[in-house]
């Protein structure tokens, strides 16, 4: 009866051995300060700072400010023509802050288009929005929360780039039409679409809220694997490793970080702050700069697109998670846009409202003047910025809602329907139906 009793003992602890359940998730509070740079808490600090008083208090001064500037037409002009531009800010810089790589013209850019305002115009909009939605806003809503997500490693060698692309883009080779340049932007974002639903469904991406989330991915293959057997492949694993005599620096996806565990391959991340600290190979330097002035180029004929490009890079060969990845590259994207924003404002042409206009840009048969096209819209600029600042301190907390996760996966149908949408406005603009005509003639 004693030996029945031990059996089914026994029993009972393999059973709960095999199905037991993993440890329940930590909700995301934020980073742990002592891991932490000193000048990274002072961030931490003014991030509370600006959560609790600066941010109400810019919200209330820009929620009065229209009513004393319009006076006795808030109502009827300035509500009547603006009233749907606070709802887009809100829904362009949520998404950002909330970790995904999109600067908000992807939202701005359709609906002022379809509101039949000019896409030069449209363009300095969202150069005047994302300066402040995802250049300030969008960072200080993160502050206080994880102030490791703006990994100075990568923006301080690559800002340079990035803004030396833009001011080419502007003042060298502007385009008066974009369509081979959009063309080449929605092919890229496809793939940026496939490359993220294939590291989304395979794991590859981290999506995880913190390093004890992210390593249990990577123990998932050693999960069914009883206790007193994972000692022995631990010392196992770092026997091999010290075989193969594993580099330091991370240079792929998965590179350097498999290992085997009872003859299953399982992906071994460093630690989050590790990833985050940006060491360049001479290689990866040269790919990282020439994306990043391609990237400003970019910025600077269509208003969007090196968020884009670094997020793969940052994602790719250093295997950043989609958090610091995200908040990086829209805030490189929000510091560009400050300059775009500056040369829309001074150096637009007279027949286009106010400014100075300056001669910014050189001189061509099609800009004989040198200026810069497309206005500020200052009435819209005026009401969005409320909505964006919501957006900004909402979107952290909608991150920590849904997980980084599902935030890939609302980009990834925003990167189809960019897709879509530009595919539409080819079409539209007759460009399909040329390049037909084009191969036609030649055959």
């Amino acid at each position: 009866m004693t030996s029945h009793r031990l059996l089914s003992q026994e029993s009972q602890d393999a059973y709960q051995l095999t199905c037991a359940s993993p440890p329940p998730k930590r909700k995301f509070k934020g980073a742990n300060p002592d891991q932490l740079t000193p000048f990274q808490q002072k961030l931490m600090v003014a991030g509370e700072v600006w959560r609790k008083f600066i941010a109400p208090s810019t919200l209330a001064f820009f929620l009065v400010l229209p009513v004393l500037i319009y006076k006795g037409q808030y109502i009827t002009k300035f509500l009547v023509d603006t009233w749907y531009v606070p709802i887009m800010g809100i829904v362009g810089c949520t998404i950002p802050s909330g970790g995904a790589p999109v600067a908000g013209g992807v939202v701005f850019l359709p609906i002022l288009t379809m509101k039949h305002i000019d896409a030069h115009e449209a363009v300095a909009f969202a150069a005047s929005t994302q300066m402040i939605g995802v250049g300030i806003f969008a960072p200080m809503g993160w502050m206080s929360r994880d102030p490791s997500v703006l990994m100075g490693s990568f923006l301080k060698p690559m800002f340079p780039f990035a803004f030396a692309g833009l001011v080419f883009s502007y003042l060298v080779t502007p385009l008066n039409k974009s369509d081979e340049v959009l063309l080449a932007f929605t092919i890229f974002v496809m793939c940026l679409a496939v490359y993220i639903t294939k590291g989304l469904v395979h794991n590859h991406l981290d999506v995880s809220h913190s390093d004890d989330h992210s390593s249990e991915k990577s123990a998932t293959g050693a999960a069914q694997t009883p206790p007193d057997n994972r000692n022995g492949q631990e010392e196992k694993k770092e026997n091999d490793i010290e075989a193969v005599g594993a580099p330091t620096e991370t240079t792929g996806l998965l590179s350097d970080k498999n290992m085997t565990a009872g003859g299953a391959i399982v992906p071994k991340r460093a630690s989050r702050m590790e990833r985050r600290n940006i060491k360049f190979t001479r290689k990866q330097y040269i790919i990282y700069v020439t994306c990043c002035f391609l990237g400003g180029m970019l910025c600077g004929w269509i208003g969007i697109g090196v968020e884009k490009v670094t997020f793969f890079l940052l994602t790719y060969f250093h295997d950043v998670d989609v958090i610091a990845a995200g908040l990086s590259s829209i805030t490189m994207t929000g510091w560009l846009s400050f300059f775009a924003f500056l040369l829309h404002a001074l150096c637009t042409p007279e027949d286009e409202g106010i400014g100075p206009h300056f001669s910014c840009a050189l001189r061509n048969e099609s800009n004989p003047f040198g200026h810069v096209f497309g206005k500020v819209p200052y009435e819209l600029w005026l009401s969005v910025i409320p909505g964006i600042l919501i957006g900004s301190l909402v979107g952290p907390a909608v991150n920590a809602a849904v997980g980084p996760r599902n935030i890939m996966i609302v980009f990834v149908i925003f990167l189809l329907f960019d897709a879509g949408y530009n595919i539409y406005n080819l079409s539209d603009n007759g460009y399909f139906a040329e390049l037909l005509g084009l191969a036609e003639s030649k055959i």
